[in-house]
């Protein structure tokens, strides 16, 4: 306990009383963490713009032990996305990222593996705006992963088969989103080398990498990919997760060259 300090992500700020603010980020050292910025709205407040949501800051704060809220002293901006935060499917795609760490991420337990992953789609959503549907995808599957609830996709979910390889009409996806081989199919759809990669791929690509690929593959593959991770999140959550309220471009599968690298 004590002074921490730490990269951090400010996913969400709430007022508190006339010039506080309760601050909500997912840090790289403490996970994720809520806490109390004293004085940080007034005019000449020292901590600036650096409490401004997906701003990737240095951040300094006091914890105590079986205290909830941490009390913020300091925050320095290491990059801020404000171009991106101002475009309003950028935006809502932001909040969506941050709405699936806030679910998924156990307060003050460090997550560094959950912290690069958001980083790093923070970041290239900034860089490719127009990238929506793969970056969502991604992180979607990313932190299914890191929570335990994305299916292994080398075996059959039934009898524990190896899959892949050449015989891809051996490869079943159920309506749960689970993979199964052939004889354990039941109602599940075939699956294709496309969708098959893409989730293959995720183990070693970064977003940017990953995207290029998402909008490679036909629209097809990018819906049955989008829809399989949509499924995920609901058994997982047990609720539908937020992504209805995005604006439809931010999920619409793209045709190739919708994302490129800069």
């Amino acid at each position: 306990m004590g002074l921490v300090e730490t990269e951090a992500v400010i996913l969400h700020t709430y007022k508190l009383a006339e010039a506080d603010k309760i601050v909500v980020c997912m840090t790289e050292k403490a996970g994720l963490i809520r806490g109390v910025a004293r004085g940080a709205r007034r005019l000449k407040s020292r901590f600036g713009a650096g409490l401004e949501p997906f701003t990737l800051v240095n951040l300094s704060f006091f914890e105590k032990e079986s205290r909830e809220l941490v009390s913020i002293k300091g925050s320095e901006i290491i990059k801020s996305y404000f171009d991106a935060a101002g475009d309003a499917e950028a935006l809502a795609a932001l909040q969506y990222l941050a709405e699936l760490v806030r679910e998924f991420a156990p307060p003050h337990q460090p997550e560094p593996k959950l912290f690069r992953m958001l980083r790093a789609c923070v970041d290239a959503l900034a860089r490719e705006p127009g990238g929506h549907a793969a970056l969502l995808s991604y992180c979607e599957l990313w932190v299914l992963k890191l929570a335990g609830f994305l299916p292994d996709h080398k075996a059959c979910a039934g009898c524990a088969r190896p899959l892949g390889g050449a015989q891809w009409s051996d490869v079943y996806i159920t309506p749960e989103g689970l993979l199964r081989c052939r004889a354990c199919r039941g109602a599940g759809q075939a699956v294709n080398e496309g969708v098959y990669g893409l989730l293959n791929a995720l183990r070693s690509a970064g977003p940017r990498a990953w995207s290029r690929r998402y909008y490679s593959a036909s629209p097809r593959d990018q819906q049955t990919l989008s829809e399989t991770a949509r499924r995920l999140l609901k058994r997982a959550l047990e609720k539908e997760p937020k992504s209805g309220n995005l604006p439809g471009a931010a999920r619409t599968p793209q045709g190739p060259g919708a994302a490129s690298e800069t």
